[in-house]
């Protein structure tokens, strides 16, 4: 199962505050991937967002929401690699579909002042940026959290939410390639993609509250009411791989509880 987004402030999720820029802090570069079920969308850079990860005050330091070209509504990758930069985003090119689930990501190539964004497993766009920093650079002051789903806790507008599902969110202290989009978007989990760089995994599947990070334990806390709903198919790991992919934070004699609770059967 996923989490069912609405478009209502009372109701959001978020990991803590300067949670993500400390897991990615000296990184060249950052990967970030969910899939997606758009209800609705609104037509508008920077809403409907899936992740936002704050570096400074409220300014967004990693992004993947949409973006807006007219009419179409295309995936959208943005960030800073210190708090002093401005905000870089790039946007895809596919007009994303509502009721249907789609898999987006995106690269901020830090080292490299180039966005990379992703959708269904294609890169669609690789734009040269301006980042200030060679890596990323956790040098901020949040004064709000981090969200899944929105932006800011609470979110301030509607259109900033998702309307839709989320399910297997992957974030990575470096770039994953075209092939790790390829494999993501076939749907092998995260933990089975560059697990050596990945640094937070939230698969979503909502038996849990809070939402577990597999990896790193920044659990995702639930205000208000954030419904459970049908989950993509995923290829996940063995309960002997996930004893290899997994930190101590899932621990040997727990592997068989954590797949279960991945897979969402026998809890």
């Amino acid at each position: 199962m996923a989490r069912d987004f609405t478009k209502n402030t009372a109701n959001y999720m978020n990991i803590g505050t300067e949670v993500a820029v400390a897991l990615v802090s000296g990184a060249s570069a950052v990967s970030i991937a969910a899939w997606v079920y758009y209800d609705t969308i609104s037509n508008a850079d920077n809403n409907n967002r899936i992740f936002t990860a704050i570096i400074d005050g409220v300014n967004g330091g990693i992004m993947l929401a949409t973006g807006a070209s007219g009419a179409n509504n295309l995936v959208r990758v943005g960030g800073r690699s210190q708090s002093a930069d401005g905000f870089q985003a790039v946007n895809g090119t596919t007009n994303i579909p509502t009721g249907q689930w789609i898999h987006m990501g995106g690269v901020l190539n830090i080292g490299g002042d180039v966005i990379r964004v992703y959708y269904n497993g294609t890169q669609e766009a690789s734009t040269a940026v301006t980042f200030g920093a060679a890596t990323y650079t956790d040098n901020g002051a949040p004064t709000k959290q981090d969200a899944i789903g929105g932006y800011q806790d609470p979110p301030t507008v509607t259109a900033v939410q998702i309307d839709g599902r989320i399910a297997e969110l992957g974030l990575w202290a470096g770039d994953i390639g075209t092939a790790g989009f390829e494999q993501l978007n076939d749907g092998f989990s995260p933990l089975m993609v560059r697990p050596d760089l990945l640094v937070a995994y939230w698969p979503l599947i909502g038996n849990n509250s809070p939402e577990t990070d597999i990896v790193s334990a920044k659990n995702g806390t639930i205000t208000g009411t954030i419904a459970k709903d049908v989950h993509p198919r995923i290829i996940y790991p063995s309960p002997a791989q996930m004893r290899r992919f997994t930190t101590a934070a899932v621990q040997a004699a727990a592997a068989q509880g954590a797949w279960k609770s991945l897979l969402g059967v026998g809890l």
